[in-house]
């Protein structure tokens, strides 16, 4: 009975990918198959839009069975063209240079459900131009950093729990957290599978002034977040997120912007006028939430934690 199960299995994941080949051309199929020549026309940028001539450019061409890879230097112009053999599946470029924040990019033909080409062995657009951004080293300060998928785990759901973002980690009794920059509140039942259907989190700031300031990020670079925190825009005080199951195919789903970051200004002491005198910065890359069998749910912040009251500078020292 578990060899037809598994067998079931098998027929029913491999029915989308043989759906989805059936749509593809003939031209597309062989080059996935042997390979196609694809061409793309780097322009490398700093964070104000300035040309960065003489950067280390790595580029590999993802190509069955061996990767294909170059490497050179940008033009006074900021350009590098790189050209190679790839299978579509995708292409990855490592910039570097001395002063400058790495940048690692990855792109690629092959995507479920879009339109793709390849024209005379040729994946198109052939030559299409690609920005990157480098980013400058400013004034890297030694600063709390949590960047590895570490999650807190806790059984205390359905109650607010307080963050500390110096120590990564619940507060006392709940973790080894000692001041809250942020209350967490789990919102789930506590059931597991068959019965599980969904769970979220809230977070809120209780301090005045305290919030959050959602911007863009840089994905690709090693520096993603700002480089220092805006203190003359409005802080967000709350947010939620949530992964609900609605039926056996559908969801429900708001999660934190993978693209966006929180800038988050907590720790916030006012005068005896109402006026804000003292506060800690951060920022926020990435938060995620699970849960798991008995009742134990986890919360996990990547990010960014200057411990210096009223100072912005959010650029870690590495």
């Amino acid at each position: 009975m578990k060899q037809i199960v598994k067998a079931l299995l098998i027929v029913l994941m491999a029915l989308p990918c043989a759906v989805y080949a059936r749509q593809l051309k003939p031209e597309v199929l062989k080059a996935m198959h042997n390979g196609a020549k694809a061409e793309i026309r780097l322009k490398v940028l700093d964070d104000r839009g300035v040309p960065v001539t003489n950067a280390s450019v790595s580029v590999v061409f993802d190509m069955l069975p061996k990767p294909y890879s170059i490497c050179g230097k940008t033009d006074v112009r900021g350009v590098y063209v790189a050209s190679g053999k790839t299978n579509g599946n995708h292409i990855e470029f490592l910039v570097g240079k001395d002063g400058y924040y790495g940048t690692r990019k990855k792109i690629t033909y092959i995507q479920m459900h879009e339109e793709h080409d390849v024209n005379e062995g040729k994946w198109q657009p052939y030559g299409a131009e690609e920005i990157i951004e480098l980013r400058k080293i400013r004034n890297p300060q030694p600063l709390s950093v949590a960047i590895m998928r570490d999650y807190r785990n806790t059984k205390a759901i359905n109650t607010w729990l307080g963050f500390d973002l110096n120590i990564w980690d619940f507060v006392q009794p709940y973790g080894k957290g000692k001041t809250t920059d942020f209350e967490v509140f789990f919102d789930w039942d506590g059931k597991w599978l068959p019965d599980y259907k969904g769970m979220g989190i809230r977070i809120r700031f209780l301090d005045r002034y305290a919030g959050y300031l959602q911007q863009g990020k840089a994905v690709h670079s090693e520096l993603a977040g700002p480089y220092s925190a805006r203190v003359d825009l409005p802080y967000a005080k709350s947010a939620e997120f949530y992964e609900r199951i609605l039926s056996s195919t559908e969801r429900d789903i708001h999660k934190f912007d993978q693209q966006k970051c929180w800038v988050v200004r907590s720790r916030c002491k006012v005068d005896d006028k109402g006026q804000l005198t003292s506060a800690n910065y951060s920022v926020i890359h990435n938060m995620t939430f699970s849960c798991e069998p008995d009742g134990v749910a986890g919360l996990c912040v990547m990010g960014v934690f200057n411990p210096t009251p009223n100072d912005t500078n959010l650029e870690p020292k590495r």
